[in-house]
């Protein structure tokens, strides 16, 4: 009568290792599924840092639109001032617009980007700066500014970096800004929207 088979010492080690392989594996695809493809699949989809869809209520849950983004500029220096344009001009040239939900706030906010050119008159370079926001309604700090980014001159040079003031030359090419703002809780304003006041200061 034969005995029952058992591995030899070299096939012992060769199952060890094939076990020890699939655990691995199973531990690795595991994980994958709960990181989701380990962030792969939310980066190809656009979303960063901190967001899911499911967190937090819809911020602008009564639609209400930014009506306009109106320019406030306070020019403290002598002669004309340097940015006409910028004195209760429009900065938004796709106002009204819906703020759109972002969720990579928690809980997500409703943000909103406009963009605008600014261009020196006259033959002196000048500053540009100090940039913050109000909102119309009794809330003046509804809508709060997260940043102004600089500089889209040319289809080379986009918007590359967050900035607190600009330095503007006479005869060259119109500097492009980028202005980012969010509001937690949109509240109902009877479908008038909300106007925003971008101020700023020369010099």
């Amino acid at each position: 009568m034969s005995s029952a088979w058992t591995p030899g010492p070299r096939r012992k080690g060769r199952l060890l290792i094939w076990v020890a392989v699939a655990c691995v594996a199973a531990i690795v695809v595991e994980a994958g599924a709960v990181t989701n493809g380990f962030g792969l699949l939310r980066a190809r989809s656009g979303t960063s840092g901190g967001g899911n869809n499911t967190t937090g209520p819809d911020p602008n849950p009564f639609h209400e639109k930014v009506t306009a983004v109106v320019g406030g500029l306070t020019y403290s220096g002598g002669g004309t001032n340097p940015f006409p344009a910028l004195a209760g001009g429009e900065l938004c040239s796709k106002c009204p617009e819906l703020p759109k939900e972002n969720s990579s706030y928690s809980p997500p906010v409703a943000g909103l980007w406009f963009f605008f050119n600014v261009t020196v008159t006259g033959h002196n370079a000048s500053h540009l700066g100090n940039f913050s926001l109000t909102t119309s309604g009794s809330n003046p700090s509804l809508f709060k500014l997260v940043g102004v980014l600089c500089c889209y001159t040319t289809k080379s040079v986009r918007y590359a970096e967050q900035v607190l003031s600009i330095y503007v030359i006479p005869g060259n090419p119109p500097i492009g800004l980028a202005v980012y703002v969010i509001a937690s809780l949109v509240p109902s304003d009877g479908g008038v929207g909300y106007a925003l006041t971008l101020h700023m200061t020369s010099p």
